[in-house]
């Protein structure tokens, strides 16, 4: 409970404590690894470099409207990524808004990889703790309701054919059965398995050799709110799928029913070796982030995190 006071600068205070907690709480699920150790250094030294490229994530479009929500997510500045801006300074916010959130400003919206389309900003404002900005989104028809996509102004990311579709009956009767295998493996009781619901399932080409994996988010939830989440990047094997990565989370919701779910949002090669990395948010307490995993050597790793919004 915050404390009873009438001191406005008190309440600020209290206020942003709450919101630094929810956003290191979201923080926690991702193990820093390495690379992400290397990449949050960089984001606090690099604030003199030449402005970089910039990746948002566009959603909230419908079938009625072609207006959508933007996201900015990692900036690109001399090969490495970036935080957009600092969190918690309204200031630095509102003048990164200001140069990549102005009005009239055009992204190029990609979708599996590759081009789609175009966003055109129409507006931003604050929300509990990032900027969010309104766009006009033509995507020719190629991003389903419903489902995100990615924005840049960079002139050479995402400069191939897009890869991503709904899977196949086949497709995803192999991926059940790996599901359950994974569920098992976790020591998930048998007459659970009729209560996994799939929340995306994606068929999406990652290393353009026209073969094309399995991204996908599972959840079983008990009456007593009992809840076990999965994530899942799969690779084709034969008829079959394989597991090349998997996030598993254990859980019992709270009162206030946040889950703590991985969502696949898109993919999109950013440092140019032919396999796009993998953008998921993270589901918090009132609160979202974006994470980004990248492929190294045979392995996905959880290599950046941004902030999404908290409240």
């Amino acid at each position: 409970m915050m404390p009873k006071t009438s001191n406005k600068n008190a309440q600020a205070r209290w206020h942003a404590l709450r919101r630094l907690i929810v956003v290191l709480t979201l923080l926690s699920f991702f193990p820093a690894s390495p690379e992400a150790e290397r990449s949050a250094v960089t984001a606090s030294v690099q604030k003199s470099e030449p402005a970089g490229s910039l990746v948002c994530v566009v959603s909230g479009s419908d079938a009625e409207s072609s207006e959508g929500n933007m996201d900015a997510v990692v900036l690109l500045t001399n090969g490495k990524l970036n935080q957009p801006y600092s969190e918690y300074n309204e200031a630095a916010q509102r003048k990164f808004a200001s140069e990549y959130f102005a009005t009239g400003k055009s992204y190029r919206v990609t979708f599996g990889g590759g081009e789609v389309g175009s966003a055109t900003i129409t507006s931003f404002d604050m929300g509990c703790n990032n900027i969010h900005a309104k766009a006009k989104v033509h995507d020719n028809g190629k991003i389903p309701p419903r489902l995100s996509a990615l924005a840049t102004d960079s002139d050479s990311l995402g400069r191939k054919a897009s890869a991503r579709r709904p899977p196949t009956q086949p497709e995803r009767e192999a991926m059940m059965k790996l599901v359950n295998q994974v569920y098992g493996a976790h020591k998930t009781a048998k007459p659970l398995f009729r209560l996994i619901t799939t929340t995306n399932l994606t068929a999406t080409d990652l290393d353009g050799d026209g073969k094309f994996e399995m991204i996908g988010s599972f959840v079983i939830q008990t009456i007593s709110k009992a809840r076990r989440d999965l994530f899942l990047i799969a690779d084709p094997a034969g008829k079959n799928f394989k597991v090349a990565f998997e996030k598993f989370q254990a859980y019992r919701l709270p009162p206030e029913g946040f889950d703590s779910a991985v969502d696949f949002v898109d993919q999109l090669d950013l440092d140019g070796d032919g396999i796009g990395e993998v953008f998921v948010q993270q589901h918090g307490f009132d609160a979202y982030s974006y994470s980004i995993y990248k492929k190294t050597n045979g392995r996905w790793t959880h290599v950046f995190t941004a902030a999404g919004d908290a409240c």
